[in-house]
């Protein structure tokens, strides 16, 4: 199990927010400067922090209040703090775009830096507001200070960029949650690209990847920033905050995806898979190296002999938007056949699989390709592992909307000749006859022997 990074507890506000109902925000008078809106005394114990917070600083948007026997808290941890809080709002509202916190033309945010205890200890900290379209307030734990400023400033901009989230009152569907959290992740690689402490996250993803994209088990959520970083990489630099955009009140976190950037939602999933199949970001080396730290192998399967075979089931078969990870070596010069046969059907919901193929040449250059499935069924050739192609991942989705429940299936993998596309033998056509998937279950290891000779004799 992997150690625990510092969590947020937004979700659970988000939570409570929805449980109770928010009053709508009532109408604040203008000053001539920004006023504290938020009593931190009352808010504290609100909150469940303790402290007198009786210490304070303004800046031009916020009120950090803390109490004066926090040790943490010397002058040059204030002076970070107060530093990344601007530097957030600088480049997040004033350069990105995003949308100002609500009712800051009129208060400052309020800031509580609590030393947390008991059962807080283990989160960074959390962001809420008290009416709809209210002022946001963000607390944040000390404890995580000690880990060094990367931390402080990648915790704050997190806690921020919900600040601005808030404001724009979508996504309060339990489903959508994820994306709160993925996005605020995300976010802070614009104010600080270099921080990267988004480890623990990628680590928690890439330990369970076949959890659904709306999933929020352990600290996946946190994990889907690798969506994010796709999507900005790979359709628009912008596309995190044109999702926030584009939604309304009735629209979830796929309809504004496929509203914002123009397409379906299975397609941008697919994206996701064969990316992040073969760590294809631009920070790769920084992902295979926090993998590395922590231990972590998101392979189902790494394999270097063949034929081989195999069956994922139950608890680690890959939900909606999840995914299962195959990399694949050989000898040189060898074409390898990938396929798989799949469950059709879902808690009475239909799906289908798509299959991702990613593949390294030894000037390290990376190419993708994808293919659907028919009836559960499907394969993807690799043409040239271990001389051509240096390394191939397969990647395995579930595009029906089958929630948190995986979708079983077997896969092989068996060398031979890839098709020659100008033989008009090569048809393309599924092997063998369409058994069910108790049929294919049975006769996976006969099928590894026989898959060849079907597939040239279509």
């Amino acid at each position: 199990m992997l150690p625990i990074g510092p969590t947020c507890l937004t979700p659970l506000k988000l939570a409570a927010d929805v449980a109770v109902g928010l009053p709508p925000a009532r109408s604040l008078p203008h000053y001539a400067e920004r006023a504290v809106c938020i009593d931190p005394g009352p808010l504290a114990r609100q909150e469940q922090v303790t402290g007198s917070y009786t210490s304070s600083r303004t800046t031009e948007h916020f009120e950090m209040v803390w109490d004066p026997a926090n040790g943490t808290l010397d002058a040059a941890m204030l002076d970070t703090t107060e530093a990344a809080l601007e530097r957030s709002w600088a480049v997040m509202v004033d350069e990105q775009g995003w949308r100002a916190p609500d009712q800051t033309d009129t208060c400052l945010i309020t800031v509580i830096l609590a030393d947390f205890e008991g059962s807080l200890e283990g989160t960074g900290g959390w962001t809420n507001v008290q009416e709809e379209h209210g002022v946001p307030f963000i607390v944040l734990n000390t404890d995580w200070f000690n880990d060094g400023d990367d931390w402080v400033e990648s915790l704050v901009a997190h806690e921020f960029n919900h600040a601005s989230q808030f404001g724009y009152n979508i996504f309060w569907k339990e489903t959508d949650w994820w994306y709160w959290e993925s996005t605020a992740e995300w976010s802070f690689e614009g104010p600080y690209p270099d921080s990267n402490t988004w480890n623990y996250s990628l680590a928690s993803y890439f330990e369970a990847p076949y959890r659904s994209i709306h999933s929020q088990v352990g600290l996946v959520n946190y994990g889907h920033f690798t969506f994010n970083v796709v999507l900005a990489e790979q359709v628009d630099p912008e596309a995190p905050l044109l999702v926030w955009e584009a939604g309304d009140a009735d629209a979830s976190v796929s309809s504004a995806l496929e509203d914002a950037l123009g397409t379906p939602i299975d397609e941008l999933l697919t994206l996701h898979t064969s990316h992040v199949a073969a760590y294809d970001v631009a920070e790769r080396s920084v992902w295979v190296e926090a993998v590395a730290e922590f231990g972590t192998d998101p392979f189902t399967e790494q394999l270097k002999e063949f034929p081989a075979n195999g069956v994922v089931e139950g608890k680690r078969a890959p939900q909606w938007g999840g995914q299962s990870f195959f990399r694949l070596r050989g000898e040189p010069g060898s074409d390898i056949h990938f396929e798989i046969v799949g469950e059709t059907e879902v808690n009475d919901v239909a799906t289908d699989f798509v299959l991702t193929l990613s593949t390294m040449n030894e000037a390290g250059e990376i190419t993708h390709s994808s293919e659907p499935t028919t009836d559960g069924r499907g394969g993807v050739w690799v043409t040239g592992l271990g001389e051509d192609i240096t390394d191939a991942w397969v990647g395995v989705v579930p595009v029906g909307r089958i929630g948190e429940k995986g979708a079983d299936f077997t896969w092989t993998v068996n060398p031979g000749f890839a098709p020659d596309p100008n033989d008009p033998l090569a048809c393309g056509c599924a092997t063998g006859a369409r058994g069910g998937f108790a049929t294919a279950l049975i006769g996976a290891g006969l099928a590894a022997a026989a898959s060849v000779a079907r597939r040239r004799s279509c």
